[in-house]
């Protein structure tokens, strides 16, 4: 089977905004809510609230505000009611005649793509993992059938798209399908010689294999990542990454070289302004997997220092994000070392 042969999706699966139904019962369901508890919670009648969930009744603002308070989705139920915008009638249409391809319908592909990753931010992989499986196919049909001059742009979209997917896969621990999915990442980047978008995936896989305790493995990744990168500020993050695992596995003096040459890249990234789907990468979020190298050498003063003022970077609502977790954890220990 190739990468593009895919099952076959109904194109109007793929729209901006998800189901409110489909969404709040993934959201409540995430933050550990029966549909018993939550009508409990909210003050709302069980029968009604059944309706809702099921598709029988039209929820209310108020119902969908006091469902995003409950389940802490960030106003994301209340968002699902508004109307369809012209940017989803240009999604809708672009999933329905995907060999009239604009430019147009791209940017407002890679700005939904965009848009989710925020929210991951906010209310983690659980009510976002089903949906981003589900664009994934709809994506590998659309490009399987474009043309055109913008054939290429998508195809960057729908690489970023499949490792997004992997990245909730890798939140919620499933592994196996996190590797299955940048692989196949990989393999849309590679078909148009998109070097970061290479870089990114094998990013990710190292990502798995720090969590498996393969330091090898991460070692190999990040590497490959570092090479295939050209944007400094990424491979800042994918050299400390390959560093870390360097020390990890006694090779002190590799791991020391490495991290010089990182520092001084780290300097020369001040000006470089990061991407869109990269939007973390600022030059103080760059202390923190520097910091990550010197916990792993041995220096726990420099390594809190660092890894303290990259957390103290991120915005207030990021910093106890899931993907921050490992960094708070390094934090603390380097602290009370």
């Amino acid at each position: 089977m190739t990468i593009l042969e895919v099952p076959q999706v109904n194109p109007q699966r793929f729209t901006m905004r998800d189901d409110f139904a489909d969404l709040a019962r993934r959201a409540l369901h995430a933050a550990g809510y029966s549909m018993k508890a939550a009508a409990r919670e909210t003050h709302y009648d069980l029968a009604f609230l059944s309706r809702v969930l099921n598709r029988k009744q039209k929820p209310s603002p108020a119902l969908a505000r006091a469902l995003d308070e409950l389940a802490g989705t960030g106003g994301t139920l209340v968002e699902s009611l508004k109307p369809k915008s012209s940017e989803d009638e240009r999604l809708s249409h672009a999933a329905s005649h995907p060999s009239r391809l604009d430019g147009a319908a791209v940017s407002a592909l890679a700005g939904a793509l965009a848009a989710q990753r925020h929210a991951d931010d906010v209310v983690g992989p659980g009510p976002l993992i089903g949906a981003a499986e589900a664009q994934r196919e709809a994506l590998l049909t659309m490009l399987r059938e474009a043309r055109g001059s913008h054939r290429d742009a998508l195809c960057a979209v729908v690489s970023e798209s499949v490792q997004f997917a992997g990245w909730l896969n890798i939140e919620v621990g499933q592994y196996a399908r996190a590797d299955s999915l940048l692989n196949e990442a990989i393999a849309l980047a590679d078909d148009i010689a998109h070097g970061s978008l290479v870089a990114q995936a094998y990013n990710l896989k190292g990502n798995i294999a720090r969590q498996r305790g393969q330091h090898h493995a991460v070692h190999r990744n990040f590497i490959a990542a570092y090479v295939s990168e050209s944007a400094k500020r990424q491979r800042v993050v994918n050299g400390a990454q390959a560093a870390s695992a360097l020390a990890l596995l006694g090779r002190r003096g590799e791991a020391e070289r490495l991290l010089s040459e990182i520092e001084a890249l780290r300097d020369k990234a001040a000006d470089e302004t990061p991407p869109g789907t990269a939007y973390w990468l600022t030059p103080e979020w760059l202390s923190l997997p520097i910091g990550h190298v010197h916990h792993h050498l041995g220096r726990p003063q420099q390594a809190a220092e660092y890894i303290r003022h990259g957390l103290n970077s991120l915005p207030p609502e990021h910093r106890n994000a899931l993907w921050t977790r490992e960094a708070r954890a390094a934090l603390e220990e380097a602290e009370n070392a």
